[in-house]
């Protein structure tokens, strides 16, 4: 209850502020219905600051409670709302901290390392930020609306089953992710699209800089994983409620949407060359290759 309150007072206030300085119509015009990459990008950034303090607050009690547990003490969390918690810490950070972090990183850097003015489906760009947004509504939602899933992150069947989790809990979960996975893949196609179709006159795939290459790596991780991820999402949806629990079990270790993040070890390559005064790394194809 005390995330709920948090998140309640955090966002009243801020919604007082904003209606205090008369900044809605500033805010619709030039940020939430913007498709700059930079704003979006900007916007990422705040999406995955804001679910990383929430992804924090999950760890500090969840390690409060087996501090406790282990001298001996029942704890402060009851054993059904422990599971949400942990559920809820490995959702989060994977895909609603991680995934729009370097979704901004890419919206920020990406065109302008290629000479583009902007990606190549602005609008999609602003579709895949908002379906992220949904994502994060509905996990935050069920703090104080229902429950979350008590399946663990993965949400394995039977468990997760309408017999065991007869809740909105694993609803929740289901729809969040699909939400969210349905934004990262438009998103991964819209940046191997501007990758591949948008650089500037005369730079050729090699002359890209390293934090592109690395982008058009995780793009194509994203296109390869995250469709699986949502028809297994689906799968699990009919294993929910037409009990089949062979399908969701079949794929679900299939999607690799955990080594998106990957997209980090592209960021030293740029960051290091300019800051050692050489002219950059992966100079030639062997090396981009490796």
């Amino acid at each position: 209850m005390v995330t709920v309150a948090a998140i309640i007072i955090g966002g009243l206030a801020l919604l007082a502020a904003i209606t205090y300085f008369g900044k809605w119509s500033y805010l619709w015009n030039e940020w939430l219905t913007s498709v700059d990459h930079k704003r979006l990008g900007i916007m990422y950034v705040i999406v995955a600051i804001v679910m990383l303090l929430r992804g924090f607050a999950d760890a500090i009690m969840m390690r409060s409670q087996q501090v406790l547990a282990s001298a001996g003490e029942a704890g402060f969390l009851p054993p059904h709302h422990y599971d949400q918690i942990f559920t809820a810490h490995g959702v989060i950070m994977i895909f609603f901290v991680a995934m729009p972090f370097v979704i901004g990183l890419m919206n920020l850097v990406v065109p302008l390392q290629l000479g583009a003015r902007d990606v190549a489906f602005p609008f999609l760009n602003n579709l895949s930020f908002w379906f992220t947004v949904v994502g994060v509504i509905l996990v935050n939602l069920s703090l104080g609306v229902g429950e979350f899933a008590q399946t663990g992150w993965l949400a394995y069947p039977p468990l997760s089953g309408i017999e065991y989790s007869p809740g909105v809990g694993v609803d929740y979960w289901i729809w969040a992710l699909q939400l969210s996975g349905i934004g990262t893949t438009l998103t991964g196609i819209n940046f191997f699209v501007t990758i591949i179709k948008m650089r500037a006159p005369g730079m050729t795939m090699f002359k890209m800089p390293v934090f592109s290459w690395a982008s058009l790596c995780a793009n194509i991780l994203i296109i390869a994983s995250f469709p699986i991820l949502t028809v297994t999402i689906a799968l699990l949806t009919l294993d929910r409620y037409l009990g089949h629990p062979f399908l969701y079990q079949r794929y679900g270790w299939q999607h690799d949407d955990v080594h998106q993040p990957d997209l980090g070890l592209g960021s030293p390559g740029s960051v290091h060359p300019g800051s050692a005064g050489v002219r950059g790394l992966l100079r030639n194809r062997r090396d981009l290759l490796a």
